[in-house]
């Protein structure tokens, strides 16, 4: 969440288990954080690698994207936030995971936050997510749903 990151998760060479091969392909998960571009990450990259011999492409064009703070929605969920936990405050944070938000601000300039409202242990709720066990309680269920109304209702007065 402090800079962009860049994960080796495949690697491809020779099929031939006695063939030694001439050359290899390194596919890497790349994440970047808003206001950085490509162009940044390469240069990186090509710094690092200064001296060796390679190929670099970007295979994927997505990049890291974020909502403004100063919207009606951001507003809507700090007034619900007193139902959450009172005297909290609304911050924005850097998501490490992916979220399809990017299609939508992309595809129709939408404000998109990951909120979900929840009263989970943090380190319980992190330990379950994409686990086989990955659930939230009825009670986090029932605050999301009075919150997403409220925020459909908030925005509904705006339009």
């Amino acid at each position: 969440m402090l800079g962009a990151t860049i994960a080796p998760t495949g690697m491809t060479a020779s099929t031939k288990i006695n063939v030694i091969p001439g050359r290899a392909q390194l596919r890497c998960d790349c994440r970047i954080l808003p206001g950085m571009t490509q162009a940044d990450v390469e240069a990186a990259v090509r710094e690092a690698l200064a001296g060796l011999e390679y190929e670099f492409k970007f295979i994927e064009r997505d990049g890291g994207t974020m909502s403004a703070p100063a919207t009606p929605l951001f507003a809507a969920i700090e007034e619900f936030l007193p139902e959450i936990e009172p005297g909290a405050t609304a911050a924005p944070v850097i998501c490490s995971g992916f979220t399809d938000s990017h299609w939508m601000r992309g595809a129709f300039g939408s404000v998109a936050y990951g909120f979900m409202p929840s009263r989970m242990d943090p380190m319980l709720s992190g330990s379950l997510v994409h686990s086989a066990d990955e659930r939230i309680p009825l009670a986090d269920l029932d605050l999301a749903v009075r919150c997403f109304l409220h925020l459909a209702r908030a925005m509904g007065e705006v339009a």
